[in-house]
């Protein structure tokens, strides 16, 4: 009996990573990007076509048309960027990119790049069902290692001192 319920909570151990992901959603990705440029900020909007209840994980880049490894995070932006519910149409994302190159950009072909990533809400049920299973594998241990013979109680006789020459 012992045995089954070892090898019932060993198959859950070895499920809890499909468990714990769950499915996996449509691709969500932010679309319509345009950005105009107001003195010393830059202003981006973008659709997010998602779910209004999830919550995703939003950043950008500022890439360049004639250089393919030219990729900047700006840092100082604000608006509807980070982690947070951005699902739906005209958001927008606020940089002030003069505190981030003071001596601003040269050149054309830049354009920004919206990476969107689900943030995956987590479910407790996981640790109850896991815990339930490693509380009853311990009940069954513990009445099954209690059928073993009686021992005789420990004696507490101490030994007498040696004797002397």
């Amino acid at each position: 009996m012992a045995c089954g319920l070892l090898v019932l909570f060993l198959s859950m151990v070895i499920d809890i990573p499909a468990f714990a992901q769950g499915q996996s959603s449509r691709e969500v990705r932010g679309t319509n990007i345009k950005w105009a440029l107001k003195e010393n900020l830059i202003v981006i909007t973008y659709d997010l076509n998602g779910s209004s209840e999830d919550t995703y994980d939003v950043s950008i880049a500022l890439r360049n048309e004639r250089d393919s490894s030219f990729s900047i995070i700006p840092a100082t932006v604000e608006g509807d960027i980070g982690a947070g519910q951005f699902a739906g149409v005209e958001r927008e994302i606020r940089w002030y990119f003069r505190k981030d190159f003071p001596q601003g950009f040269q050149g054309e072909g830049y354009y920004f790049e919206i990476f969107v990533k689900p943030i995956q809400q987590k479910s407790n049920l996981l640790y109850y069902v896991v815990g339930g299973a490693a509380v009853t594998v311990g009940i069954v241990a513990l009445l099954l290692g209690t059928s073993s013979p009686e021992r005789p109680p420990p004696t507490l006789y101490l030994p007498g001192p040696p004797v002397r020459p």
